[in-house]
């Protein structure tokens, strides 16, 4: 059930989805670290370390087309560093996901369900993700793609609106420019690419793998200009002042958005809506990931109930995390260092590959 395979622009639909629900979560933290509207600056040399840093990475992932990257590893690394870089992306994808469903039981519980126990509403979306994830990769592929059709062309007619009746001045000064917090705020902005990380182990899933060399860069880009115009949204709406103080920025822009002929009372709701869809699809994504980082890690043929594992972890988790936006003052060094090791692990296990390959040539 888990050998399946997706189409490049299914994998490119995954990619910008998962980044998209991590760029939202961490818009605040870019928001509050950066004195000005530069914000997007940090975005674009975020943007560029990653697109300079696929090629050597996609080099590695065509090479070993029929790979993930945990077993790419295991042939490039002894076995203890496999084993750890293994545990560490399990480890990593749990966490990960956990704050994303934190986030998301939390959004759906101050919107809709009032008086609903937390621990109801993540049960529920655990149990419900479960399910869809354990149907596999085609199916989460085939979710990813109708929710980019269903949810992201609704938000830019949002982004178009809500900027109707925005104070564009708010978007100046740029000059001089906050350096110091947009090159602190660069290892967030880089975090809020999570596709960087899904793709390395997405890309083996890909019919053809060299149409997909393309598509990964292409992520990069849809993902810059979005983030870019989420962010610059954000600030002609509220100002620099004000959008520090936003704990769901997204959320808020719906709140306040004047569609002309708009028949529903609340667009906050119908956002809501669109946002529960997108929410719901990266965590079956991750989970998915995580079931195939489980099933490397630790040798074992294709086995689905990796996906079943998780709910009790993933709960634990969920239930014990405070909400993201109470960790933001606690959370500079473990971006830094998350981003760090997404970005400098396929790169160095690039260059020992590229360098066995010479040593063999001489």
């Amino acid at each position: 059930m888990f050998n399946q395979d997706i189409t490049p622009y299914q994998n490119l639909s995954i990619l910008i989805l998962v980044s998209f629900a991590f760029q939202s979560i961490l818009m605040p933290l870019l928001l509050s670290e950066i004195d000005g509207p530069v914000g997007w600056m940090t975005i674009i040399i975020a943007a560029v370390v990653l697109y300079f840093s696929l090629k050597p990475i996609n080099k590695l992932l065509l090479k070993y087309k029929e790979d993930s990257f945990l077993s790419i590893s295991n042939k490039i690394f002894p076995r203890l560093i496999s084993r750890a870089i293994g545990i560490y992306y399990i480890i990593m994808f749990l966490i990960a996901n956990s704050i994303l469903m934190k986030d998301f039981a939390e959004q759906i519980k101050l919107m809709m369900l009032f008086r609903t126990p937390l621990g109801s509403i993540i049960i529920v979306i655990l149990l419900t993700a479960s399910y869809a994830t354990k149907k596999g990769i085609k199916t989460i592929a085939n979710i990813s793609s109708i929710t980019v059709l269903i949810a992201f062309i609704p938000y830019i007619f949002i982004m178009i609106f809500s900027t109707y009746y925005a104070d564009y001045s708010n978007v100046f000064p740029i000059y001089p420019a906050d350096v110091e917090g947009v090159l602190k705020s660069v290892p967030g902005a880089i975090l809020g690419f999570f596709g960087f990380t899904i793709l390395l182990f997405s890309n083996s899933k890909v019919t053809v793998q060299e149409n997909n060399r393309s598509i990964n860069k292409k992520f990069i880009l849809f993902s810059t200009i979005l983030y870019v115009a989420c962010y610059l949204m954000i600030i002609v709406k509220f100002g620099i002042k004000e959008s520090v103080h936003l704990v769901w920025p997204f959320i808020s822009v719906m709140k306040y958005v004047n569609i002309p002929g708009f028949f529903f009372e609340s667009t906050e709701i119908v956002g809501l809506c669109f946002q529960i869809i997108v929410t719901f699809s990266c965590i079956c994504i991750i989970a998915y990931f995580t079931n195939i980082a489980m099933q490397e890690t630790f040798k074992t043929r294709e086995d689905g109930f990796f996906i079943y594992m998780q709910i009790p972890i993933l709960y634990f988790m969920a239930a014990v995390l405070p909400g993201m936006y109470m960790m933001f003052p606690y959370i500079q060094w473990p971006i830094i260092i998350l981003s760090g090791l997404n970005l400098l692990i396929p790169l160095i296990a690039a260059l020992v590959d590229a360098k066995f390959k010479k040593v063999k040539n001489n």
